[in-house]
């Protein structure tokens, strides 16, 4: 089944900073940057189209902002609410976010509530994490919570290390929720040939 349009661009932004970080893993050295410049490619795709900006007004708006807020489409971020498994709310700020469309741009989500979300993104930078094996990472355990819960329906995992593959494939996709939409993908630089 196909992507929507806006998580497909959101896809292609990634396969082609994953592409362009491996042939310059120095320009972008830190997880700070890295969502930068994702985030930056996401809202500058969605602006090209003229999907880069959502409307939801909210009532205690600066005077003559009461009907035109206007919010970026892409965020970084932004605290977002989710249930423990203790049933208690808790937040969480993803690095990038996809905010789609509300139902009504008069009455958005009130500050408890969340916009609905296409797709976020999580990103790890050169660290200790582990990705592969038995033990759950926290980012992924979040992700869990926030796509069973119906929060979002498009989630990535994204991590980075300055190392050399050991295996002929660089950049390794896997999917650890089968009937849900979160995929987990590891960048290394391709291994010398």
């Amino acid at each position: 089944m196909p992507y929507p349009y806006l998580v497909q661009i959101a896809w292609d932004v990634v396969n082609n900073f994953i592409l362009d970080w491996q042939k310059q893993p120095y320009r972008w050295g830190i997880e700070r940057e890295i969502q930068a410049e994702i985030y930056s490619r996401l809202s500058n795709a969605y602006n090209l189209i003229g999907k880069g900006a959502i409307k939801g007004n909210y009532k205690w708006a600066i005077k003559g902002f009461e009907h035109n807020q206007i919010w970026n489409r892409a965020a970084c971020e932004s605290k977002i609410n989710y249930k423990y498994k203790d049933g208690k709310t808790y937040h969480c700020f993803p690095d990038l976010i996809v905010w789609d469309e509300i139902e009504n741009p008069g009455s958005p989500p009130k500050e408890n509530e969340n916009w609905p979300m296409l797709w976020l993104c999580e990103i790890k930078a050169n660290s200790s994490n582990r990705v592969i094996g038995s033990d759950k990472d926290w980012d992924v355990e979040k992700l869990e919570y926030l796509l069973t819960q119906n929060y979002v329906r498009h989630a990535l995992w994204l991590n980075f290390f300055h190392q050399r593959s050991k295996k002929k494939k660089a950049i390794n996709w896997s999917k650890p929720l089968k009937d849900r939409e979160l995929w987990v993908c590891t960048v290394n630089l391709p291994r010398n040939t």
